[in-house]
């Protein structure tokens, strides 16, 4: 018998054993949601990858980014700017997944420990490998260490925010039964922190890590019932858009705001972390865009190899947004001690280094994910759903909520720390408290715990026999 050897080119392994998924996919599922969910990953990597610059001081590297060097390149962070309509196609995925529950009568804390443990999985992996590489580098490279370390955990604040948005779930169904109203009031309150933040304490802006997703993905859902009413109602979209789109213009010109919707060294703040009310406004502008597009994209997801690619995309989507940047950091350091760096931006070579730096880092992503992409589908036999526990829905409840809210403020502290002088050397002090990248790790592990706890599907009802004996 002979092989073919494409079954072990890993980017063709992946599309060959999402074929079968992508056929059998039933007609009713929204494959759009699918496709956000990939384009919106796939630009941040890409992104990332062309953005990211590494000047190196001797064996020690500054990270500096090619917006901060070209300035006249920041508005291109109003297009590519894409992970709100990450946050607005998962609140989709979230409506339809807890209908899906409630007709099977699975509770909410079951539902969420669900959701949860998907996103986790994966994740203690990750974990596993950069816990012990970030003591060896702490040991072996000392200065290198801390801007690694600080880079391994920093994409981990979108986990972090998601896990928020998908146990509110419940409340942005409420605000999308009014209609787009009932998700752009909440750019009132959006604004009223960022006045209290440029006027009062910077540390109150970490409000709006929840408000702006949580409105971003309520905005969502609503937008995505627009869709279904028609030309007129999609129309409606495209001028809210056009119209916010002003009103960012006048914001940012007139206000303390900066024109990269991405956070950039040397500038006094960022419209991300924490986000703004122009990165709400910049939200709204692409998630009715998206609205308005949707039948163009429904259109094309419905042909075939579009749709398989969509699927083997999603396949290994959140393998991709952990890894990419450890293939990145291996590529810039093999490049270093090659002596192949990218260098400053401007001298002549810098483009060309720059193509070529894009074609390795995307070949080793894709060996990297091919290799990591089992870990987000094989079970964790710990982390698996636990035997059912009786006890109170309301009480479970609470448990299986707190669990999740742990979760996502010990994302959002790793994701504030890094990893750099893993557990206790390295003190960062956000929003005036003191984090330490142990102290984030301990509290994201106890998070999943009492969410796994909590989130335990109540017993099935004793049948008349089993009463009997």
């Amino acid at each position: 018998m002979t092989r073919d050897p494409q079954r072990w080119i890993p980017g063709v392994v992946i599309w060959r054993r999402s074929a079968p998924v992508a056929a059998a996919t039933p007609e009713t599922r929204d494959r759009v949601v699918d496709l956000l969910r990939v384009a919106s990953l796939t630009i941040v990597v890409l992104g990332h990858a062309l953005m990211a610059v590494v000047v190196w001081q001797r064996d020690t590297p500054r990270m500096t980014n090619l917006l901060a060097e070209i300035p006249e390149l920041k508005i291109a962070t109003w297009a590519l700017q894409i992970m709100p309509v990450f946050f607005a196609a998962g609140a989709i995925s979230n409506r339809g997944s807890l209908a899906g529950a409630r007709r099977r009568g699975e509770p909410w804390r079951a539902w969420v420990w669900h959701r949860e443990r998907r996103l986790v999985r994966p994740l203690f992996v990750y974990l596993a490998v950069w816990v012990p590489l970030v003591l060896a580098l702490n040991a072996i490279l000392p200065d290198a260490a801390a801007p690694l370390g600080k880079l391994s955990t920093q994409l981990l604040w979108f986990l972090g925010v998601y896990i928020l948005v998908i146990m509110t779930t419940s409340w942005q169904l409420g605000l999308a039964r009014h209609g787009l109203v009932g998700a752009l009031w909440l750019l009132v309150p959006i604004a009223v922190v960022d006045l209290a933040r440029f006027h009062i304490d910077d540390g109150i802006a970490v409000a709006n890590f929840l408000i702006v997703w949580f409105m971003t993905a309520a905005l969502g859902l609503a937008v995505r019932d627009e869709v279904d009413k028609g030309v007129a109602a999609r129309r409606r979209l495209l001028w809210i858009a056009i119209a916010t789109v002003a009103v960012n213009v006048v914001l940012v010109q007139s206000f303390p705001y900066p024109l990269s919707m991405v956070g950039l060294p040397g500038e006094p703040i960022s419209n991300m972390a924490p986000p703004t009310l122009a990165l709400a406004l910049h939200s709204v502008v692409l998630v009715c865009v998206v609205g308005w597009a949707w039948p163009h994209l429904r259109r094309w997801c419905d042909r075939p190899r579009a749709w398989h690619a969509v699927v083997a995309g999603g396949g290994v989507a959140m393998t991709l947004y952990l890894w990419h940047l450890t293939a990145l950091v291996l590529v810039t350091v093999v490049e270093h001690e090659l002596d192949l760096d990218r260098g400053p931006v401007g001298p002549w070579r810098f483009w060309p280094a720059t193509v070529a730096h894009l074609v390795v880092f995307l070949a080793v992503t894709v060996v990297l994910v091919a290799l990591m992409a089992p870990f987000e589908h094989l079970p964790i036999p710990w982390l698996e759903p636990p035997p059912p526990r009786a006890g109170t829905a309301l009480g479970w409840s609470v448990v299986a909520g707190v669990g999740a809210l742990g979760t996502g403020l010990g994302l959002l502290a790793l994701a504030a720390t890094g990893m750099g002088g893993f557990p206790f050397g390295r003190v960062t002090s956000y929003a005036a408290v003191p984090l330490t990248p142990a102290l984030g790790l301990i509290v994201f592990l106890v998070g999943v715990l009492v969410t796994r706890a909590g989130g335990r599907r109540e017993p099935p009802p004793a049948s008349a026999d089993t009463m009997r004996t």
